[in-house]
């Protein structure tokens, strides 16, 4: 693979990459390294059928007008190519988060303060704050199944073989993240109804 095409790869999907990352990871920083470890992946390593794929459009020539415009995998390449990169997505966060959980114990252990497990990104409504939250509380196998369906687009079918499970498992972490989701949001929801509502004068609740 030629630093042409690596550049068209990483120009198509690294927002994907980066989204999946923070997903997963809940930081800014950690979403980074995370985008690129993959495609230093990629780029040092990349799969045999991205090669194969890769020398078969540079045999074509001036025959494939594909080729003559863009060095971005062919339709027939890229849903696998789009397969891979979640894949791997998924697993150096795994590994991230191993890291940083034998690094955090570290930290305990010398007496070092805790730090709030996760950054929370300006929201420009309550609601949104309180969805991004309540993604946050899922089991991470029920998160990224919901990221992939709702905001990658991506069937329950593409889904399974993608992270290498079966449909009806998929089916099955839906149905739960979606009652997490809603029982969370509607805690969330009780909770700012019970809050007491200060009088004009800042003195007390207000009993109006």
């Amino acid at each position: 693979m030629d630093n042409r095409q690596f550049r068209a790869i990483v120009d198509a999907y690294a927002d994907m990459v980066y989204r999946i990352a923070l997903n997963q990871t809940r930081r800014g920083t950690d979403a980074d390294d995370v985008v690129q470890a993959v495609f230093l992946k990629l780029y040092e390593k990349p799969p045999e059928w991205l090669g194969r794929a890769s020398a078969a459009e540079q045999a074509d020539g001036g025959r494939s007008l594909r080729s003559s415009r863009s060095a971005a995998p062919n339709a027939a390449t890229d849903e696998r190519l789009r397969a891979w990169l979640i894949r791997v997505t998924v697993n150096e966060c795994r590994n991230l988060w191993r890291t940083l959980w034998h690094r955090r114990v570290e930290l305990r252990e010398v007496g070092d303060a805790d730090t709030p497990p996760y950054e929370e990104p300006a929201f420009s409504e309550p609601a949104y704050e309180r969805l991004y939250a309540a993604l946050g509380e899922l089991p991470e196998k029920c998160r990224i199944v919901v990221h992939l369906f709702y905001f990658e687009d991506m069937g329950t079918r593409e889904i399974a073989t993608v992270l290498g499970i079966k449909e009806p498992t998929v089916r099955t972490r839906l149905v739960r993240a979606r009652k997490l989701l809603k029982q969370t949001l509607k805690e969330a929801w009780d909770d700012e109804q019970c809050q007491p509502v200060q009088s004009h004068d800042g003195r007390g609740p207000c009993l109006c």
